[in-house]
This record gives C-alpha cells, sequence and structure tokens, in this order.
C-alpha cells in the first residue's frame, strides 16, 4: 500500500492512498461471496461459487463496489497507524480511481488531534478562598424552610401582600396574544416578584371572580429579546386567593422536621451551607487552575470537526436539560427567539475553552505519566452497578467495553485534577 500525505491547513492532513492488486484480492473475494449469497448462482449453493465464475455474472466493476468501505475502513485505519496520526473526527473521503485490475486510490482528508507544549504551569498559583457562613445566610435558609411549609386557606377577600393567587389570564401585543401569553390556574405569591414588575401590585385589592385589564411594559432587559421593551396588556380573572400561613420558626418546628430545638436546626444548616460552598469552591479554583496552565500553553489550531463535535455534544447537553423542566428545544428556541445556529455560534467560545480543558487534562496525564490499573476501573464499574442496580438500562451501558473506556477517562483526568490542586493550589 502506497500512502502519501500532505499537511493543510487547522491541523489538517490529507492522505493519497493506493491499494495495489494483490492487495485487494482478499477483499474482492469476500465482496463476491456475499453478492452470491444475495442472488442465486446455477449449480452452487449460496457463498460457494468460484470467483471467475462471479466476475462473469455479477461484473468486476459490481464486486469492486461491494468490497469498497471494507478495503477503505481497513485501509485507512492501517495508513492513520503507518504514519503515527492522532486523528479526530471521521475523514473526508473522496475515490480518485476505481476500475477493474487496476489498483484503487483514494484521498482521505482528515483532522488531527492539536498538539499541545505544557508551559511552566508548575510554577502556577491560584488561590482558595476562605469560607465563611453569616447569620443571615442561615437565617434566610431557615425562612426557606418554612416557605415550603406554609399553610394555605382559602379566603373571601381581597388579596393583599403575601396572599397566593390563582388566575387564568392572557398577554396581549397589538390586540394579539403572544406565544404562550394564554396561562390558566396560574400561581402567585405577590410579593415574590416572580412577574415582570408591576404586575403583582395590580393583584392587589382584587378577590375571587373579579375581571380586569391592565397595560404594562416589559423590561427592556427581558429574557425574550422578542418581548423585550414593548407594552403589552393584560387581561385578567382571579380564580382564588389564598392566605398563607408561614409556621413559626421556633423549637416546636424544628421538632416537626426532626430537630430537637431551633439551635441544633442552625447548626445543621451551617454544616450544610459550608459544605455547598466547599464543594462550589472546589469547582471553582480547578476549572481556574486548568484555565491557567491553559494559558501558559501552547496549543496548536483546532480543527473545524473537533469544535462541531464539542458543539453538538453542548446542544445535546441543552436539550437534556431543558426536557427535565418539561420544555422541548423548539419552545425553547422561540422563547428566547434564536435559531439553533444562533446557539452554536453563542456556545462556540466556551466549546473552544472545554475542548482546550481536555487537552491540557490528556498532556499533563501523558507527562506525568498518570495511569488507571485494571483494578480501579473494576472497583468504579462496581460501584456504578451498586448505584444503579434496579435500573436495567443503567447496567446494561455499563457492562459495555467502551464504557470501562469512560470509567478509565474519569478517572485519570480525577487524579490528572489532584496533581494539579496538590501543586498550584494554595489555601
Amino acid at each position: 500500500m502506497k500512502i502519501t500525505k500532505k499537511d493543510l491547513e487547522k491541523n489538517q492532513v490529507e492522505l493519497t492512498i493506493e491499494v495495489n492488486l494483490d492487495e485487494l484480492k482478499p477483499y474482492l473475494e469476500k465482496a463476491s461471496i456475499r453478492l452470491s449469497q444475495k442472488s442465486k448462482v446455477p449449480g452452487f449453493r449460496p457463498g460457494k461459487a468460484p470467483y471467475n465464475l462471479l466476475k462473469k455474472q455479477f461484473g468486476e466493476m459490481a464486486i469492486m463496489q461491494e468490497a469498497l468501505d471494507e478495503v477503505i475502513s481497513k485501509t485507512f485505519f492501517e495508513a492513520i497507524t503507518q504514519k503515527k496520526l492522532q486523528t479526530v473526527g471521521q475523514p473526508n473521503i473522496n475515490v480518485e480511481k476505481i476500475a477493474p485490475e487496476n489498483p484503487l486510490v483514494y484521498k482521505a482528508t482528515v483532522s488531527l488531534l492539536p498538539s499541545i507544549t505544557l508551559g511552566e504551569w508548575t510554577k502556577l498559583q491560584v488561590a482558595q478562598k476562605k469560607i465563611e457562613v453569616t447569620e443571615e445566610e442561615i437565617k434566610k435558609t431557615i425562612e426557606q424552610l418554612g416557605q415550603m411549609n406554609v399553610k394555605e386557606i382559602i379566603v373571601e377577600r381581597k388579596a393583599k401582600q403575601g396572599d397566593k393567587v390563582e388566575l387564568d389570564f392572557e398577554v396581549l401585543i397589538n390586540k394579539a396574544i403572544i406565544e404562550g401569553g394564554k396561562n390558566s390556574k396560574y400561581p402567585i405569591v405577590i410579593g415574590d416578584s416572580k412577574m415582570i414588575p408591576g404586575f403583582e401590585e395590580k393583584i392587589i385589592d382584587h378577590k375571587a371572580g373579579d375581571a380586569f385589564e391592565f397595560e404594562l411594559k416589559f423590561p427592556d432587559k427581558y429574557f425574550q429579546q422578542n418581548l423585550a421593551g414593548k407594552l403589552a396588556t393584560f387581561k385578567v380573572k382571579v380564580l382564588n386567593v389564598y392566605e398563607r400561613e408561614v409556621p413559626k420558626l421556633d423549637d416546636d418546628y424544628a421538632k416537626t422536621i426532626g430537630f430537637d430545638t431551633l439551635e441544633k436546626l442552625k447548626t445543621q444548616l451551617k454544616e450544610n451551607i459550608i459544605k455547598d460552598k466547599e464543594f462550589k469552591e472546589k469547582q471553582r479554583v480547578e476549572n481556574e487552575a486548568i484555565q491557567e496552565i491553559v494559558k501558559a500553553s501552547t496549543i496548536a489550531d483546532l480543527p473545524d470537526p473537533l469544535i462541531d463535535s464539542e458543539l453538538h455534544k453542548m446542544m445535546h447537553e441543552l436539550e437534556h436539560n431543558i426536557k427535565q423542566q418539561g420544555m422541548d428545544i423548539a419552545g425553547y428556541l422561540k422563547s428566547i427567539n434564536k435559531t439553533e445556529e444562533d446557539l452554536k455560534k453563542d456556545f462556540k467560545p466556551q466549546a473552544i475553552t472545554r475542548i482546550q480543558a481536555a487537552l491540557v487534562l490528556r498532556e499533563l496525564s501523558q507527562a506525568e505519566k498518570i495511569e488507571v490499573s485494571d483494578n480501579e476501573i473494576d472497583m468504579e464499574v462496581s460501584k456504578q452497578k451498586e448505584f444503579y442496580k434496579d435500573n436495567k438500562e443503567a447496567i446494561k451501558n455499563i457492562s459495555q467495553p467502551n464504557y470501562r473506556q469512560h470509567i478509565a477517562n474519569m478517572l485519570t483526568n480525577q487524579k490528572v485534577i489532584k496533581l494539579i490542586t496538590d501543586k498550584i493550589i494554595k489555601v
């Protein structure tokens, strides 16, 4: 097999691969057998007719076309192995020459994994912030707990601050109901400021059965850009008014959620807040440390297919999160007045950052000879299986060979991040 390599822009190469007749022969024989299994050859059982007879029946060109995918798949892999190329994404294949009794010639344009040179990263320093919890934070958390256990009673009076009201309402602009602007039995708590400024105040002094309308302007920086700054008409009907009774936050309340005294509840909440802050600070300093190493490193141009792959992954993550919130991607895109291509454009800088971080972690693992043993992978797989023991689909996925590679990558990254933490993060 003859291989010619040509370097291209944006970290891509073009390989011209020529497969000679001797190398083609076993592929052609296997392809002819596959064809004979699809069509009967008189006097022979399926797959048993000689090659020369099959060549006459099907034509050598048909056999070459049948063999083409397998030839390219295997010879391309052999070519990048011989040339010691680390590729990303799928190659772009262009067949240059395919004819009976001739070598097969094709060109493969492929993106390379970008090269990276680490800077003097061990001299970098990233400071970790001191974790503190204020009495105000504890008080706010207790109040939030109280709001979760509030009692609501329907009352026959006008709504006031602090009440919950149930509404039917429509939002119109230029006398037309906007997308998603018709709501039934919609609950709001007056004073929570969950609606646009001025809406909740308009509900005060109205009781169940009242129907009325008013005009309000959407904020200039409203998250739905197509509504920002526009004047809208709101047609509202009050269905119910609820008086909300927030429990008194004392020892008796603490007992209802499993604590002897309010002080013991506060102590536990303080511990929880500290753990949450420690976790977030750990993530922050680790990300900052990785980005500092990225800045200190020299990274080759990222090929477009690598960026496209990361963008696809990010879009998939967004779609998953949106579905968990009961929406779909089409509705979400309408709500922010953007297309999928707009989002990808917005995501591109973050995608590049994520790829560069992954490249740094990979290079560090190789430079520092960080490895993960089969025993470590086995232990993590066992933990995962135990955690998902009641989920048959998850167990099936965990048992796949490619999942072991995923675990190996994850554990390797954890070890690299631990190395970074020990070397450059200062408390």
